[in-house]
C-alpha cells in the first residue's frame, strides 16, 4: 500500500511540473519577427543601379575598417565585421558584426537593408602573487580572462544612419566620377 501511495506521489509530482512547465510564457526569441522586434532605420532604398550600391557598400565598409568576410556578388549579400577596444574602458571590447542585403527596386532604385549585432567583452589579466613586498614588479605569468558581458541586435538608429549616410555619398561620388559617365 505504502508503494502504491509513493508511486503515485511521484506521478502527480511529474504531472504538476509538466503543467507548470507548459503554461509558462514563451521565450523571448520566439517573437524575433513580431512588428516590436523590428529594428528602426535599418534599411533605405537608393537612387543607384545594384552594381553602383554593392560597391559603396564594400567602399564604406573597407573605409571604416571593417573585415569584409563574405561578399556574395550574385545573392547580393555582404558579411562584415569590426573589433574595438571601449575608448573608455581598455578593458572592454566590442565586435561588430553585419550583414548587408541589396535587392533591386526598378532599373535606378535598390533597397538595401543592414542587420547588426554586437557583443561587448570585458577582458581582466589576473597576475597570480602581485608584486613581491610592492618594490618590484612580479615576473611570474599571469592569466586573462574574457566573459562576454553584453551581446544583442545593434538597435541604435544612429548607425544605420550613419552607415546609410556614408553609402549615399559614395554613390553619388561613384556617379559623378569620369568612369561611370556613359561616353557621349
Amino acid at each position: 500500500m505504502f508503494g502504491l501511495f509513493q508511486c503515485n506521489r511521484w506521478a502527480v509530482l511529474l504531472i504538476a511540473f509538466l503543467v507548470a512547465g507548459c503554461s509558462s510564457d514563451p521565450p523571448h526569441y520566439e517573437g524575433a519577427f513580431s512588428a516590436s522586434q523590428r529594428v528602426k532605420g535599418n534599411s533605405e532604398s537608393v537612387a543607384a543601379s545594384m552594381d553602383m550600391t554593392w560597391g559603396a557598400g564594400l567602399e564604406v565598409l573597407s573605409q571604416q575598417d571593417f573585415l569584409i568576410q563574405r561578399a556574395d556578388s550574385k545573392s547580393r549579400i555582404i558579411l562584415a565585421n569590426r573589433e574595438m577596444r571601449s575608448k573608455e574602458d581598455k578593458d572592454l571590447s566590442h565586435a561588430l558584426t553585419a550583414t548587408i542585403t541589396i535587392f533591386s527596386s526598378g532599373d535606378q532604385l535598390t533597397r538595401v537593408m543592414v542587420a547588426a549585432n554586437q557583443t561587448t567583452e570585458l577582458h581582466k589579466n589576473h597576475i597570480p602573487g602581485g608584486t613581491c613586498s610592492g618594490l618590484f614588479p612580479s615576473f611570474r605569468r599571469g592569466r586573462s580572462t574574457t566573459v562576454v558581458v553584453e551581446r544583442d541586435t545593434v538597435r541604435s538608429p544612429q548607425m544605420y544612419s550613419d552607415f546609410f549616410g556614408a553609402g549615399k555619398e559614395a554613390v553619388g561620388e561613384k556617379a559623378e566620377s569620369p568612369q561611370a559617365m556613359p561616353p557621349s
